[in-house]
């Protein structure tokens, strides 16, 4: 059984504070540094080879603070750790803004790695409450207030919220189909369930006693391993609920910004969906939902669930089916696999 959490009564406010208190000179973590600050609030992100991204994050999430009344540490986990100029633009505007910063360098590839080199640092720092984001995206300003507001009224583990995509001018015409790019609230056997750590807020007191490592390094290249935490939080009783107003916004670049990627990012959803289904449901479960999807692909366009875009639905339902048959085979797509010169191929 778990206990009800919330926010402290600054956080559960209806409107904003004025000032979030004296700005701090930023710290820099590199490894081997040993000293520790309590912390009750944290923003979390890993960073690949995205210097520009990371300092527009950092900047929308001191905008998001200041909303918020809220003084985050801002760990940044650099998942490469070969470009120092990363670490001091980082620095550079966290300074800017008045906010502590936690920058660590995690050189083994992979997304399970960097989130769990984050968790580490939040750790080390008595964090309570985390929010993470994404170094491609950036937090509207109510973004912390409205996540924080939420785990106070709800007292959820784990609060999530909606990602919109933002296309290229000369993609624009996709924004009729953009439920596809975008995240939002999923449920789970009836109760709300948090599937992706792109925008959501955790209560690490909640989930202190969770097995380590929090994130499965089988899924570090491949991608799913958030779901994969999710459904462990989810299966465990920990309780999730979702803030609507905790808007998040991301860049589409122009080479994900096409149907032609979509289907391909849908055939690696369904791919990933069988492996992490297999977790916790065993082989057989996981195939006769895939026979299911299968017998119902005929029929998929009737079932009007993408009114607005029903050839482009049927397509990527169908490839989503396509990738958990593959999966089935024995296939993992890798996501996050790297060229020689170290460079996603997703």
């Amino acid at each position: 059984m778990h206990t009800r959490t919330t926010l402290s009564e600054s956080a559960m406010t209806d409107r904003p504070a004025a000032n979030i208190p004296g700005p701090h000179i930023p710290g820099t973590h590199f490894a081997g540094a040993d000293t520790a600050t309590d912390a009750l609030w944290a923003v979390g992100l890993a960073t690949y080879r995205r210097p520009a991204g990371l300092v527009r994050v950092i900047a929308h999430v001191a905008r998001a603070a200041r909303y918020a009344g809220i003084d985050p540490l801002v760990i940044v986990v650099d998942n490469d750790g070969s470009d120092p100029a990363v670490a001091r633009a980082a620095a550079d505007e966290a300074q800017r803004h008045g906010l502590r910063l936690d920058f660590t360098a995690e050189t083994r590839p992979g997304i399970a790695a960097a989130r769990n080199a984050i968790f580490a640092r939040a750790q080390h720092h008595a964090v309570r409450f985390m929010a993470m984001i994404d170094d491609d995206e950036w937090p509207g300003e109510r973004w912390l207030h409205a996540l924080a507001a939420v785990q106070a009224s709800t007292g959820a583990h784990v609060v999530g919220g909606p990602v919109l995509p933002v296309f290229p001018a000369m993609r624009a015409g996709l924004q009729r189909i953009a439920r596809f790019w975008s995240v939002q609230p999923q449920m789970l056997s009836g109760r709300t369930f948090v599937f992706c750590t792109c925008n959501f807020l955790v209560d690490l007191h909640a989930i202190r006693d969770h097995p380590r490592p929090l994130f499965d390094d089988r899924f570090g290249l491949s991608g799913g391993g958030d779901t994969v935490f999710f459904r462990a939080l989810f299966n465990a009783g920990h309780p999730m609920a979702w803030a609507a107003d905790a808007v998040v916004e991301e860049e589409v670049p122009p080479q994900r910004a096409s149907v032609a990627w979509m289907r391909m990012r849908r055939f690696r959803i369904g791919n990933h969906a069988v492996n992490w289904e297999m977790i916790d449901q065993g082989r057989l479960r996981p195939l006769f939902k895939t026979m299911a999807l299968t017998l119902r692909l005929p029929l998929y366009p009737l079932l009007n669930r993408e009114p607005e875009a029903r050839i482009s639905g049927w397509l990527f339902e169908l490839d989503k089916v396509m990738g958990r048959w593959n999966a089935h085979r024995g296939v993992l797509h890798m996501e996050y696999a790297r060229d020689a010169a170290g460079n996603r191929r997703g």
